[in-house]
């Protein structure tokens, strides 16, 4: 919202295998470069099925470089393990909340299941109220 009366937090939470996880950890990095939301829309648009080689290192660092990120600084945070902590502590975390599937969706700490009418309804109700 443009109001700033709500606000998006993405969280990781990896279902598909080996290649998920090292997206996730791309996408980390990207968001160090402040790229998290073009580097996210890169990997969706460059899908092309679970574990087909679409999310390997080379085309991640490939997809940092053509959105011109740093390539040195993609690799460093890649090769130094933070980025894989990051993920690895929302999937914990994640499970701990009794989450197991994508996408789940929770409006101020509330399971929202349903269309968008039900996430719209969820996020009105929550700002009316405070």
């Amino acid at each position: 919202m443009e109001s700033g009366d709500a606000r998006l937090v993405y969280r990781h939470f990896i279902v598909i295998g080996q290649e998920s996880v090292i997206a996730a950890m791309g996408s980390e990095c990207a968001a160090e470069q402040d790229g998290f939301w073009e580097f996210h829309d890169a990997l969706f648009e460059n899908w092309a099925g679970a574990n087909s080689g679409a999310f390997l290192y080379d085309n991640l660092l490939g997809y940092a470089e053509d959105l011109g990120m740093d390539g040195a600084l993609f690799d460093e945070c890649m090769q130094s393990g933070r980025a894989f902590d990051r993920v690895r502590a929302e999937h914990i975390d994640a499970e701990d909340q009794g989450i197991y599937a994508t996408p789940t969706v929770f409006v101020n700490g509330k399971r929202v299941s349903g269309d968008y009418d039900a996430f719209r309804q969820a996020i009105e109700s929550e700002l009316a109220a405070n």
